[in-house]
């Protein structure tokens, strides 16, 4: 997010002024469909899901309180949380069969090398979903594990755990030569 976003400009969209909602939905979306993009599973959710983001910073502006966060830590959070509740939506609507070679990609260290960024979320998503989004949350966006139990609704020693599982399932899928990638141990 390039543009700064100024107290004048939030002010102005409280004021329900659609230029000022239309200028902070510009400055915003990009952003957002970056994030949105990293936490959820499938890509045809993304355009309800970003609609979903917009429509609850704007039901929910008067309620931002720049005390206690950025408008940009905040306005994240509502656009993580819309892509979490519409993986759990998703979720619930299916089924899946735990077998013991789904989550295993099998990836030469050469082929990884030449991976965009793109390619790495994807790659990165074969692991098992309630281990990526805790990754997710702490690794690449830096919530704490008490930010990230309230976000799951699930105890923090959970997220913990679920860290913990995630690195070691990279560690037995990622080639070391590829490890540098991240800015944490796997150990």
């Amino acid at each position: 997010m390039k543009e700064a976003i100024s107290i004048a400009l939030i002010t102005r969209c409280l004021s329900n002024e659609r230029k000022a909602q239309r200028e902070l939905y510009d400055i915003l979306l990009p952003y957002f469909t970056v994030i949105c993009r990293r936490y959820l599973r499938q890509e045809e959710d993304l355009k309800d899901v970003l609609q979903e983001t917009f429509i609850r910073i704007f039901k929910n502006l008067h309620q931002y309180d720049m005390t206690r966060a950025s408008f940009r830590t905040w306005a994240t959070k509502i656009a993580i949380n819309c892509s979490l509740k519409r993986n759990q939506r998703n979720e619930q609507n299916m089924t899946q069969e735990l077998v013991e070679g789904l989550h295993d990609p099998h990836i030469a260290p050469e082929i990884l090398k030449k991976l965009s960024d793109e390619e790495i979320l994807q790659w990165l998503k074969q692991m098992p979903e309630a281990y990526f989004e805790v990754f997710n949350l702490f690794v690449i966006d830096g919530f704490s594990h008490v930010e990230i139990a309230e976000l799951l609704g699930i105890e923090e020693s959970l997220s913990r755990q679920r860290l913990a599982r995630s690195r070691a399932w990279l560690k037995k899928k990622l080639p070391s030569d590829f490890r540098s990638l991240f800015n944490f141990t796997l150990n």
